[in-house]
């Protein structure tokens, strides 16, 4: 994969085995995409979707595949931008055919916005839905999912395999899909749409009105990922995130049965704040709570910025918890985000024997070297204790060096004191390690090999 290109994936729990590999993907880099000729039903309104349309932008309209040569156009859109566009090895890719289709494609429906100027395919999403795929009933027996057995397949959608081209990645493309895939998931009698992504998608979909359910798990070969549950009918829960998904609940008939429901389950993550519903001050309290103190005096990366500096570059991160004993993270995994520590510790685990290379607490931050290089990560990252972190991607720099260069330039010169300071330790540990080999080579023993160190990330 070319390092000017982002991949970003989520998967469903590996419980459902290859059925349900990768069935989230977002995709940025170069792309050529083959103009589509509309043969698919036409899901929107045409003067509707212009509205939510920047004035001068593409004018987009949404799609729903109605036969096969339509579904292969999508499947083919999705080989352009995942395989050749972003180097992404998919095991259902076919090389000869340029397309990606998965077992999870029979029986879904797919949906598409398409430039409706140029006749490129914007984006793509699939729909799976209980009431047309009694696969999708087998989500009651896996882990964590237990509760919702007691509502039917019909009840059940999943919303997955949203595909972004490059161009129309600041565009509207992806709002439209997911709008009509949740029309089309009410229109089925949907009431939980389940989904999951990663870390830095997780602010997304927490606007969307998607909640997490059960508690965050690492996937071998796509990293962290988090659960969610899109409760359709809340509409009350819709209308507090302001969910663009509101304004077509409000025009749906909407009981509160299911959020009744959903509140007494789960009641550790319905009533779980969100950083998007909190104004500037609440969300800084959250955050002193959490560590007991002040941000800026508990957290490195922040020193040399004033409250207004600071909480201007905070404000877009997301709070995550995780359990002691998760796995945060993974060697040799690709990473794009950076987690400051709020509660709790995490320990820092390399070398052949996973030995135990360091212990972080709270104020501390990890994977800042391949938020800094998209490179993959260095250590495994074990939840030492209940932990709870603060997620930082890296569009939040992007956007800090962009908006607010100065800010950014304090940022990036924290960063480069804490990973001078780290190498400073990792130096003297390889100093002691190589005295001591002297030591014990003119004592006449072996020499015992070096010890492996590594960055927390």
């Amino acid at each position: 994969m070319r390092t000017s290109e982002k991949v970003i994936i989520g998967v469903f729990p590996a419980e459902l085995g290859r059925l349900l590999k990768r069935p989230f993907f977002c995709a940025t880099g170069q792309n050529e995409i083959a103009p589509v000729k509309p043969s698919f039903i036409k899901l929107s309104d045409p003067a509707q979707m212009h509205a939510q349309q920047q004035e001068n932008g593409p004018k987009l309209q949404v799609f729903m595949a109605r036969d096969d040569a339509a579904r292969d156009r999508v499947f083919a859109f999705r080989y352009r931008v995942l395989v050749e566009a972003s180097g992404l090895q998919s095991d259902y890719a076919d090389h000869e055919a340029k397309t990606v289709r998965e077992p999870l494609d029979h029986g879904a429906l797919q949906i598409y916005v398409a430039d409706m100027q140029s006749g490129e395919t914007a984006a793509a999403l699939r729909l799976n839905a209980g009431a047309l795929d009694s696969k999708i009933g087998d989500i009651g027996k896996m882990a964590g999912f237990g509760p919702f057995k007691e509502f039917s397949a019909n009840a059940l959608t999943m919303t997955s395999m949203l595909v972004i081209a490059p161009k129309y990645q600041t565009s509207s493309a992806a709002s439209l899909a997911i709008s009509a895939a949740y029309k089309m998931a009410r229109k089925c009698g949907s009431l939980f749409d389940f989904t999951q992504c990663a870390p830095e998608m997780l602010p997304l979909y927490q606007k969307l009105g998607y909640r997490k359910f059960r508690d965050n798990f690492m996937d071998d070969t796509l990293g962290y990922q988090v659960p969610l549950v899109l409760v359709t009918q809340d509409y009350g829960h819709l209308t507090f995130v302001r969910s663009p998904l509101g304004a077509i609940a409000r025009k749906m008939t909407n009981s509160s049965e299911t959020a009744s429901w959903f509140n007494r389950t789960f009641p550790d993550y319905a009533n779980v704040p969100i950083e998007s519903t909190l104004n500037d001050e609440d969300f800084w309290y959250l955050l002193a709570r959490k560590l007991n103190q002040s941000p800026l005096a508990g957290i490195a990366l922040l020193d040399g910025l004033t409250y207004s500096e600071a909480i201007e570059f905070m404000r877009a991160g997301s709070v995550l918890d995780c359990p002691a004993g998760g796995r945060i993270m993974k060697k040799g995994q690709i990473g794009r985000e950076m987690y400051v520590i709020l509660s709790g510790a995490v320990k820092v685990l390399a070398g052949a024997d996973d030995a135990v290379v360091a212990r972080l607490e709270k104020g501390e931050l990890f994977g800042e070297l391949a938020y800094l290089s998209e490179s993959p990560r260095t250590a495994d990252i074990i939840a030492d204790e209940d932990v709870e972190l603060l997620v930082l991607t890296q569009k939040m720099m992007e956007k800090a060096l962009a908006e607010m260069p100065a800010i950014a330039a304090r940022i990036l010169f924290n960063l480069s004191l804490i990973l001078c300071g780290r190498l400073k330790n990792s130096t003297a540990v390889l100093v002691s390690a190589a005295q001591g080999q002297k030591s014990d080579a003119s004592a006449g023993e072996a020499m015992p090999e070096s010890p492996e160190i590594a960055e927390a990330g």
